[in-house]
């Protein structure tokens, strides 16, 4: 190899790693053990207790106006009773975040790969994910600023490639903050779901979209306190939907998976925090959700189809308290959460209640 050619290859690294000002690394393990009155979101109620175990680990290279970070992420759920539901995922991923001016104008990049393995029956739900995103956050004028931003993914599940598809989700939002301690945000998103098979039949999807409005405010009530309130519309844009059949009944995808394209509506919600010290601080939350289904029919506790579509009204009462144990250990903390959900739906089998009782301890190093 000619000095033309290793010269300039050694200038770049030198002048690469001359400009890195921190290279760390990030590690962080959690337990989180929750008791769950209906593990599976119906009305036949069935309670567990579940064993939670995730670790993460990262890498960052850091310059004055860039930083790369190579990452880990895993976790392992272990159910007492119903242990046919354990599983385990993992993601791994790569993310560049770019200054175009010092702490300004941020654009972020990254891609991951993650998958999530199952156990016994539950095996036919393992599936594997490709994403790709692009964000980037201008800065207009006194505190204004526009976010604009493209999220890619390709969802494969081996075991039911009917709903294996590819989506695309882009969005844009405004964020205005104020002297007063207000900050709003305010904006649109729009999502796209192809699968990767299509059957060109009608009034069976080959593709679905969405549209969303999103609005929130957050204003500082004091320097330990905050308020934030949003609000979110769903608008579907398609009404097709993918199922399956098996003898004499029909499996719909929202039966199946969570399809977030299934039913349109809206959410709102509400959440105040307090931080009593820099050790310890609570927050509650309550919020609503409208879904109503614009091509899944309800059907009764049998199976059997009705001759209407499914329609919820989803409301949660939450509550959780922290506590900082850096007095004991640097990065060592403590959660405990309560979340109270009451779905109310004409399809019967969906009608259900859920407490969630849950107590975590993280450590970040």
């Amino acid at each position: 190899m000619s000095n033309k050619i290793i010269l300039p290859a050694l200038s770049f690294i030198l002048a690469f790693f001359s400009a890195v000002t921190l290279a760390q690394t990030d590690f962080s393990i959690s337990y989180e053990g929750y008791f769950d009155d209906n593990i599976f979101n119906n009305y036949e109620n069935t309670k567990d207790y579940i064993n939670s175990f995730s670790l993460a680990s990262a890498y960052n290279f850091e310059t004055n106006l860039n930083n790369i970070q190579v990452y880990y992420e895993g976790n392992l759920s272990s159910y007492q009773k119903y242990s046919f539901k354990n599983s385990n995922s993992h993601r791994i991923g790569i993310v560049e975040t770019h200054l175009f001016s010092i702490d300004e104008n941020p654009l972020n990049a990254g891609i991951n790969f993650s998958l999530r393995n199952n156990k016994d029956d539950f095996k036919i739900y393992d599936f594997n994910q490709l994403s790709a995103y692009i964000n980037y956050r201008q800065s207009i004028f006194n505190s204004n600023y526009l976010v604009a931003g493209y999220l890619f993914k390709g969802n494969n599940y081996k075991n039911f490639s009917l709903f294996s598809h590819y989506e695309h989700i882009t969005f844009l939002r405004w964020i205005s903050e104020f002297e007063t301690g207000t900050s709003l945000t305010a904006g649109g998103e729009f999502n796209y779901k192809k699968y990767f098979d299509t059957y060109n039949e009608p009034g069976y999807a080959d593709n679905a979209s969405q549209f969303k409005i999103i609005s929130s405010i957050y204003q500082v009530l004091s320097e330990q306190s905050g308020l934030a309130l949003y609000f979110e519309l769903r608008k579907n844009l398609t009404e097709e939907s993918r199922y399956l059949t098996n003898d004499e009944y029909v499996y719909y995808e929202e039966e199946i998976f969570n399809n977030i394209y299934s039913n349109e509506g809206f959410s709102s919600g509400i959440e105040f925090t307090q931080m009593v010290n820099e050790d310890f601080g609570f927050g509650i939350e309550t919020k609503y959700l409208s879904r109503n289904f614009t091509s899944l029919p309800a059907a009764d506790l049998n199976g059997n189809s009705k001759d209407f579509f499914r329609e919820d009204d989803l409301f949660v009462l939450g509550a959780a308290i922290n506590f900082n144990l850096g007095f004991i250990l640097e990065g060592f903390a403590l959660e405990t959460k309560w979340n109270y959900i009451w779905n109310k739906s004409n399809d019967y089998y969906y009608d259900y209640n859920n407490n969630l009782i849950s107590f975590s301890i993280n450590y970040l190093y």
